[in-house]
C-alpha cells in the first residue's frame, strides 16, 4: 500500500462550510495552511469565551478545510483510503461533493474508504469540523490537528494497520511472536498469493521469517496468523528500548502487491498481587504522570519533534510512564515512547454516556464506542510502550449498577481485540457516588462534627475536590464509595484510584486479589503515596496530576498570597491560559516540584535549592491541591536585600548546611516536616547561595544559585540542526536572558521581537507564563523566568532559515536551522 502524507496545500476557513453559509458570506476567507493545524491557537483569546477558563479563553468555533489532489489514471482501478489521525471534533468528510463519512470523537483516529468517490485526474476533499462549545473541560484545540494520510492499494491488499504482532512466549534464548495480518480482496477471479513476514534487528539482519501461501477469492476479507521464532531475542523495556523492524510482503509470484513496515519490541507483561507488574520478568513500579495533548506555543498541532522533546524531558525528570489524559494518545507520541523508552497507559475517554460539558463525547459514545476502541487498538497494537488501556477517567457511571455495565463492555471489547495488554478503570470514588453525596456527607459531617455547606455548593468535580480537601479521603473510605464501585473495579485488571491512596490498604483487606494504582494523584503527596507503592506489590504505580503544564483549566495550580477579598477561586480569570500545575512548564523546563519528586524516586541524590520570593514572606499562601509549594528556582530578587526569606532544599540526605555568600547560616535536618525537604528561615542577601547535603556524616552533594547581574545578554539557539522542508515537523529556537556571565535572569522581561528569513515560518512563539495576554502568533513576547521559545516550520523549499531576536538596548542574536 502506497501511504503518503496528505498534509500540504489545504485551504482553511472559519464557519461550517455549508453552501448556504457561503451564499450568505459567513466565515473567514480561505487561508492556505499545512497540516497539522490547530484552529484555535491561531485566533486571539477572548475573556468572554463561553468555555472561559476551561478552554483557557481560546476561541472555539466550527471550521472547514478543502484540498484538491490528482489521481493518476494508472491508479484508477485501485483502492483509496484516507486516515485522519485527529480532527477536533465532529468531522464531516466529503470527496468531490459527495459524503464520504463522519467521525464525532475529536481524539480518535479514523479511516474512510473513498474508492468509489475518486476519479482519474482532479479531485477535491472538504472537511467540515463542527465544534460545539463547550466540548471539553480543558484546552481541546480544534480542526485537523494531527496528520492526514492517503493510502492507495491494489485490489488485493493489507488493510490499514492490518499487521499485528504480539510476544506470546519469552525465554532468555527464545521469543515466540504471533503475527496476524488482515487481508482484503476487492477484485474478481481467484488469486494465489504469498504472505511473508520478517522481523529485522537493529543491525539490519533478519531475525525471523515466515511465508504462507494464500488463495484469495472475490470479496475475501480475513485475518491470517503466522508465528515467528526469534533466537536470543533482545527485549524492550523503558531502560533498554530495543526495537526490531517488521516487514509484511503480499506477493503474487515475484510481484509485490502490498507491504507494511513498522517497529516492534519484544517484551512480556505479567500482573499479579505477589509480584505486581513485571516487564520481562522484572518487577516495575510505574513512576507516572498524566499528560494532556497540547505542546504550548503550537497548541495541539502534533509534531514528532515536539513529542520527542516532551518524552526526553519526562525521562530527565525521572518519569518512566505516561497516562494519556483523558483520550487516546497520538501516533507521534507513542512512537517516541517506543524509541526513547516510556511506558504508556492509553485512555479511551473522559466520558461514557453522561456528559461533563454540553457537547463532549458523551453525546456520541453509546453509538461510536466499538468503532473508536477498534481504532485505538489498531493504532497501539505493535507498540511495546503501550502496556495498559484505561477504559475511562472519573466516570460517574462507575457507581450505577446499570450504567456500570458499559465498563464491562469496554473491557471485554479491549480484551477481545488485544489479549496482550491489561485494562484499567481510573475511578474517582467520590464522583461515582455523587448522587448519594448529600446523605454521605451529612452522615460523615455529623460523625466528625464539621460544616460542609460551602463544599456542597460546588458543582464542578475539580472545584468540589479542592473545596473538600481532606474530607475527600473520608468520602473515599466510606462504605457507600467502596461497595458502590466494587463492580466497576471487578470489570478490569487494574483498579485506578484517583486521589484515593488512603484506600489501598483497607481495600486490599476487602479485595485481596485487586491490583491497584494511583491513576491520578496530588503532586505534593508523592512521598506518602510512593511509600505505599514500594511497600505493597499489589500497588503498581502512581500517576501525578500533572507531569507537564497544559493549556486550559486555567489557574488550577495558581498561587496567591495574603487574605485578599474572596480568597482563591478555583479557576483564574482572564488572561490566565494554562493550568500551571505541571512538574514541567509549557517550555519543558523542570519546576522545583519535579526535582523533589526525583529525590523520592531515587533518581536524584544532589540537593536542589528552591526559594519562596521574599516579598511574600509571612503571608498566607492560597493554593489548590495541585500545587505543593510557592517556591521558585531563583536567587535574584531585586530590592529584597535584608528581608526575611524561606528556603526549601530537596535531597535524600540527613541534613543540609546552607551558605550565603560563603557564610554558613546553619544546618537543618531533612525530612522533619516533609520527606527529603529541609527548611531554612534566613535573610535574603544578593550574591550566592549554596547548599551542602550530608548523609551518614559525609558530604553527598552540593547545589549553587547566583544572583544575576544587571547587564542583560540575549541568547538564542536552535535545538535541532535540520527540519523537513515540507513542514511535516518543526524545530525549536530556545531563547533566554542571562547576565554577562551566563546566569539566567528570571526577573528580566523586556519585549523580545522575532523575525525570520528563508524558507520557514514561526509557527508559535511565546513563554510559559500562565497569565500572559500575548498570543502565540504574536511576533513580540516577554520572557517568563527568563525564557522564550519559538517553533519553526519549513515552507516547502530547502535552504537556511535564519531566526533573529531583538530587544531594545540589547544586542540582537540569531539562530539558523536548515530546511532539507
Amino acid at each position: 500500500m502506497k501511504k503518503s502524507n496528505f498534509n500540504r496545500d489545504w485551504y482553511f476557513a472559519t464557519g461550517g462550510g455549508s453552501s448556504l453559509e457561503a451564499l450568505m458570506g459567513g466565515g473567514k476567507a480561505p487561508e492556505l495552511v499545512t497540516l497539522p493545524h490547530d484552529a484555535e491557537v491561531c485566533f486571539p483569546r477572548n475573556p468572554e469565551e463561553p468555555n472561559g477558563a476551561g478552554n483557557g479563553y481560546f476561541h472555539a468555533q466550527s471550521v472547514n478545510y478543502t484540498k484538491t489532489f490528482s489521481v493518476d489514471p494508472a491508479d484508477a482501478e485501485k483502492i483509496f483510503y484516507l486516515e485522519f489521525e485527529g480532527v477536533y471534533e465532529n468531522a464531516f468528510v466529503y470527496v468531490n461533493n459527495s459524503f464520504a463519512g463522519k467521525h464525532p470523537y475529536g481524539y480518535g483516529n479514523f479511516y474512510l474508504d473513498i474508492t468509489k468517490l475518486v476519479v482519474p485526474g482532479n479531485n477535491a476533499v472538504k472537511v467540515i469540523v463542527k465544534n460545539g462549545v463547550p466540548s471539553g473541560r480543558w484546552y481541546t484545540g480544534g480542526g485537523i490537528y494531527r496528520d492526514v494520510n492517503l493510502m492507495i492499494a491494489e485490489r488485493a491488499h493489507i488493510m490499514p494497520d492490518g499487521v499485528q504482532l504480539a510476544t506470546t512466549e519469552l525465554e532468555e534464548d527464545l521469543a515466540k511472536v504471533r503475527v496476524q495480518t488482515e487481508l482484503a480482496y476487492r477484485g474478481i477471479g481467484t488469486r494465489e498469493v504469498t504472505l511473508t513476514v520478517q522481523l529485522i534487528d537493529a543491525e539490519g539482519k533478519v531475525a525471523a521469517e515466515d511465508t504462507m501461501p494464500i488463495t484469495l477469492t472475490e470479496g475475501d476479507k480475513g485475518t491470517y496468523r503466522q508465528w515467528l521464532v526469534v533466537e536470543d531475542p533482545k527485549t524492550w523495556d523503558a531502560e533498554h528500548p530495543y526495537l526490531y523492524t517488521y516487514k509484511a510482503l503480499l506477493k503474487e509470484g515475484e510481484n509485490i502487491l502490498d507491504s507494511e513496515e513498522g517497529s516492534f519490541g519484544i517484551r512480556k507483561i505479567q500482573l499479579d498481587v505477589k509480584h505486581g507488574l513485571r516487564i520481562n520478568g522484572k518487577t516495575v513500579k510505574l513512576a507516572g504522570g498524566c499528560l494532556h495533548h497540547d505542546c504550548g506555543v503550537t497548541g495541539t498541532a502534533e509534531f514528532a519533534h515536539a513529542e520527542e522533546v516532551r518524552v526526553r524531558n519526562l525521562k530527565k525528570a525521572g518519569f518512566n510512564a505516561i497516562r494519556s489524559s483523558h483520550y487516546p494518545m497520538s501516533r507521534r507520541l507513542i512512537e517516541e515512547c517506543d524509541r526513547l523508552g516510556m511506558y504508556i497507559m492509553d485512555e479511551f475517554a473522559d466520558v461514557w454516556t453522561t456528559t461533563k460539558v454540553d457537547y463532549d463525547y458523551g453525546a456520541f459514545m453509546s453509538e461510536w464506542w466499538e468503532y473508536d476502541t477498534e481504532n485505538l487498538v489498531r493504532k497501539d497494537y505493535n507498540h511495546p510502550s503501550v502496556i495498559l488501556y484505561s477504559i475511562g477517567n472519573e466516570i460517574p457511571e462507575n457507581g450505577n449498577k446499570y450504567d456500570v455495565q458499559w465498563g464491562k463492555k469496554l473491557s471485554d471489547k479491549l480484551r477481545e481485540l488485544d489479549d496482550s495488554r491489561f485494562t484499567v478503570n481510573s475511578i474517582n470514588l467520590m464522583l461515582a457516588v455523587m448522587d448519594r453525596m448529600p446523605q454521605i456527607m451529612g452522615r460523615i459531617a455529623a460523625e466528625k462534627g464539621v460544616d460542609l455547606s460551602a463544599a456542597q455548593d460546588s458543582g464542578e468535580i475539580n472545584s468540589l475536590m479542592s473545596s473538600l480537601g481532606d474530607f475527600m479521603t473520608l468520602l473515599s473510605l466510606s462504605e457507600e464509595a467502596v461497595s458502590g464501585t466494587a463492580e466497576a473495579a471487578g470489570q478490569v485488571d487494574v483498579t485506578g484510584y484517583n486521589y484515593s491512596a488512603a484506600s489501598y490498604e483497607p481495600d486490599h483487606e476487602r479485595f485481596p486479589n485487586r491490583i491497584m494504582m494511583g491513576s491520578e494523584t496530588n503532586p505534593g503527596e508523592l512521598d506518602v503515596n510512593w511509600e505505599l507503592v514500594e511497600k505493597h506489590p499489589y500497588v503498581i504505580g502512581d500517576f501525578d496530576w500533572t507531569c507537564y503544564d497544559y493549556l486550559g483549566e486555567a489557574g488550577i495550580g495558581k498561587i496567591t498570597h495574603g487574605d485578599g477579598e474572596g480568597g482563591l477561586s478555583f479557576y483564574a480569570p482572564y488572561p490566565a491560559k494554562s493550568a500551571y500545575c505541571g512538574d514541567i512548564d509549557l517550555l519543558g523546563d523542570l519546576r522545583p516540584v519535579a526535582y523533589w519528586r526525583a529525590t523520592i524516586w531515587g533518581v536524584r541524590t544532589d540537593p536542589y535549592i528552591a526559594v519562596q520570593p521574599p516579598q511574600y514572606h509571612g503571608m498566607k499562601v492560597n493554593k489548590t491541591q495541585w500545587r505543593m509549594s510557592d517556591v521558585e528556582r531563583s536567587w535574584t530578587f531585586t530590592g529584597q536585600d535584608g528581608k526575611p526569606v524561606l528556603i526549601e532544599v530537596y535531597a535524600p540526605a540527613d541534613e543540609i548546611e546552607l551558605f550565603i555568600n560563603g557564610k554558613s547560616v546553619g544546618k537543618q535536618p531533612v525530612g522533619v516536616t516533609k520527606k527529603n525537604v529541609a527548611y531554612f528561615e534566613t535573610v535574603y542577601e544578593s550574591g550566592c547561595i549554596e547548599a551542602v547535603a550530608y548523609k551518614d556524616g559525609k558530604e553527598s552533594g552540593r547545589d549553587l544559585l547566583k544572583t544575576a547581574g544587571d547587564q542583560l545578554v540575549l541568547h538564542a539557539a536552535a535545538d535541532i540542526a535540520n527540519i523537513p522542508a515540507d513542514g511535516s515537523d518543526i524545530g525549536y529556537v530556545e531563547i533566554c536572558l542571562t547576565d554577562k556571565e551566563g546566569t539566567l535572569n528570571p526577573e528580566s522581561a523586556p519585549a523580545v521581537t522575532i523575525s525570520i528569513e528563508g524558507p520557514g515560518v514561526v509557527l508559535g512563539y511565546g513563554s510559559a507564563d500562565p497569565d500572559s495576554e500575548e498570543n502565540y502568533f504574536d511576533t513580540t513576547a516577554k520572557p517568563f523566568h527568563g525564557r522564550l521559545r519559538a517553533a519553526i516550520r519549513g515552507t516547502g523549499e530547502p535552504g537556511a532559515i535564519k531566526v533573529t531576536l531583538t530587544a531594545d538596548g540589547l544586542e540582537s542574536v540569531s539562530a539558523v536551522i536548515e530546511s532539507v
